[in-house]
């Protein structure tokens, strides 16, 4: 018996105070924590791309984007996330688990979340895949990778890329960047009153004022990321754009992307890569062809004391973004 063992047997049958527990665990915690720093961004091995994420102010139209983008099948996009940003968080305050349990966690976070049953596919792939990495090739840039490949295969064989449709995730931009540098953002701009209106609608009147402050939060935050990153990371497409020339704004996005417009995209509506509305009553939407009625539907949406507030908050944004000239 070497001196490791002995010494080892002897602690854990001799009676330690609860103090003492507490601290050897600590200690021993934050030196399995060192020993396993897994890093969170893809250092040494390579992702299968970079990834797209289409961001916004929520009710801005990115599930009618995921849909048209789904359906030329050259991209996979899931139904939304909504938790990527946290996942460094989790991994972080799990270091001293070791990357199995890490990696495991990480994975289960997805098939826990109350989206991931509109993937329609199963990660135990990704699990297989995950464990077998070398030590060198770790990372939770490379888990999420892993999972969105089994999803790519699984739903869209022919994709060449993966990507994220997440309005969230417009409030945690530099979280996303963090974790994949090379992310191609897509943020999708529309009218904040339209915005807030539909807010409105779905989630009534006390959604308001926090409906009118995520658009503005999510405005700004787009412009800092845009100023960081540049055009070759960051395209902003419009709402109104989309739904009035969706042949023209698809193919701006396709070219930014790095895939060919399909015209199956204007068929997203009838092909079974679009999924939301089968779950989710607010989606109905995607079972109708693309139409552009909904441009300044806020005049019959809003109040007149709703509109007040909203101008009260927005307006210089909605003046800077050319919405006031061409919609009031």
């Amino acid at each position: 018996m070497n001196k490791n063992t002995r010494w080892m047997t002897l602690l854990r049958y001799t009676y330690q105070p609860f103090h003492a527990r507490v601290l050897f665990n600590r200690i021993l915690g934050v030196s399995r924590a060192i020993a396993n720093l897994v890093p969170i961004r893809a250092e040494e091995s390579p992702l299968s791309c970079d990834p797209v994420f289409i961001v916004s102010a929520g009710r801005s139209g990115s599930t009618l984007l995921r849909s048209m983008l789904a359906a030329g099948e050259q991209i996979a996009i899931p139904a939304e996330t909504q938790m990527i940003h946290t996942l460094p968080i989790k991994f972080n305050a799990t270091r001293r688990l070791g990357w199995e349990t890490q990696a495991r966690l990480i994975i289960a976070t997805f098939e826990s979340h109350p989206n991931f049953p509109l993937w329609g596919v199963d990660l135990s792939d990704a699990y297989q895949r995950v464990l077998k990495l070398e030590p060198q090739e770790r990372s939770l840039a490379r888990v999420i990778d892993e999972v969105f490949l089994t999803y790519a295969r699984q739903a869209f064989p022919t994709a060449k890329i993966w990507g994220d449709q997440s309005p969230i995730h417009a409030l945690y931009m530099p979280d996303i960047l963090r974790i994949f540098p090379r992310v191609k953002f897509l943020h999708l701009l529309r009218d904040g009153r339209d915005v807030v209106a539909s807010k409105v609608v779905k989630n009534g009147d006390e959604s308001l004022y926090s409906a009118v402050h995520r658009w503005k939060t999510c405005v700004k935050r787009s412009r800092q990321i845009q100023k960081k990153v540049g055009p070759q990371q960051f395209l902003e497409v419009r709402y109104e754009d989309l739904v009035t020339a969706p042949e023209h704004t698809l193919n701006q996005v396709c070219d930014y992307i790095g895939i060919d417009y399909d015209q199956r995209m204007l068929d997203y509506w009838k092909l079974p890569s679009t999924v939301e509305h089968k779950y989710k009553p607010y989606h109905q939407n995607l079972t109708k062809p693309v139409f552009s009625s909904s441009i300044g539907s806020w005049k019959e949406r809003l109040s007149s004391q709703q509109l007040a507030f909203i101008m009260e908050t927005i307006q210089q944004e909605l003046e800077l973004l050319g919405y006031l000239e061409k919609l009031s």
